[in-house]
């Protein structure tokens, strides 16, 4: 999918990022900056491998949407799916790759605060990765306290609750991911994570994250989720469908095509955090990472 990555290199630089000045703009200039991106990839296809990749990428986009975000869907369901990714995760390694990744923005904040950092998980849903976090960064003596955040009760009591009998150092709050300015003290939290779930948010959901994360006095945000592509379309529903969860290999299939590529991933920090310094790259063929390291001064709000 090179052509694609270059078309998408090429249609990013040619968008410049709105202005907003309150939350409701900025989700609607977000949504409408990928649009346009998305619009200008099209428009920009001159080869005939360039207009193959952008007709094989509208066909991997979907609206579908995932089990797991489906208000109806039993919660047993939901609850047997996130154990089926724990699972998944922990074959694959990816809590490790995952503290790996994190590392150097709860180092560089240890540096700059000389303390331990506080860092929050934006919907963490059932809690297994903050509670792998938290158990891997205090084996490896990383200056890190770790914490969870939900806005579904259930999973916050039940990840508190296993925190709690496997004595894991970590906790669980009740928290709308949008909504930070009423939940958050200015300076509570020094790096915020989104891991595994970027794709189930809009453009203009995760600029909000991105700017109410800077607007609370943070140092950095620091997002992961699959790498959209061809191969990733592929590979993953068919090993997914070696648990023999119908619902589980559907919401694989249906995350491959959501997964943000990574130009759009820059757009939408760029939008959200515009004095911030915003990296995107790959680990490895599957995996994106956002980085955004805020400007001390803050973000517009």
């Amino acid at each position: 999918m090179l052509q694609l990555e270059k078309l998408n290199r090429l249609a990013r630089a040619a968008i410049d990022p709105p202005a907003w000045s309150t939350m409701e703009e900025l989700e609607i200039v977000a949504d409408e900056a990928i649009l346009r991106l998305r619009r200008a990839r099209l428009e920009l296809a001159r080869s005939r491998a360039e207009r193959f990749a952008s007709r094989l990428e509208r066909r991997i986009d979907t609206s579908a949407v995932e089990y797991l975000d489906r208000p109806g869907h039993p919660e047993a369901l939901k609850l047997r799916q996130i154990r089926w990714l724990h699972r998944q995760n922990v074959v694959l390694r990816s809590y490790h790759r995952f503290v790996r990744l994190v590392t150097p923005a709860i180092e560089r904040a240890a540096r700059a605060l000389q303390r331990d950092v506080n860092v929050l998980e934006l919907a963490s849903g059932a809690g297994e990765m903050t509670l792998a976090l938290a158990r891997l960064t205090r084996a490896r003596a990383l200056p890190a306290r770790i914490a969870g955040s939900d806005i579904v009760q259930s999973y916050v009591d039940d990840a508190n609750r296993r925190a709690r009998e496997a004595s894991v150092p970590t906790e669980f709050r009740l928290l709308n991911a949008f909504d930070l300015a009423r939940a958050v003290r200015p300076g509570e939290v020094d790096v915020a994570l989104i891991l595994q779930s970027m794709h189930h948010f809009t453009p203009g959901q995760l600029a909000k994250m991105i700017a109410q994360v800077g607007a609370s006095g943070a140092r950095s945000f620091v997002g992961i989720d699959g790498r959209r592509g061809i191969l990733i379309v592929g590979m993953l529903p068919a090993l997914c469908l070696l648990s023999l969860d119908r619902f589980f290999a559907h919401d694989a299939l249906v995350s491959t095509r959501r997964f943000y590529a990574e130009a759009e991933l820059q757009l939408i920090a760029e939008v959200a955090a515009p004095r911030a310094r915003v990296e995107v790259r790959s680990d490895g063929p599957f995996v994106s990472m956002l980085s955004v390291e805020y400007d001390p001064r803050g973000s517009p709000a």
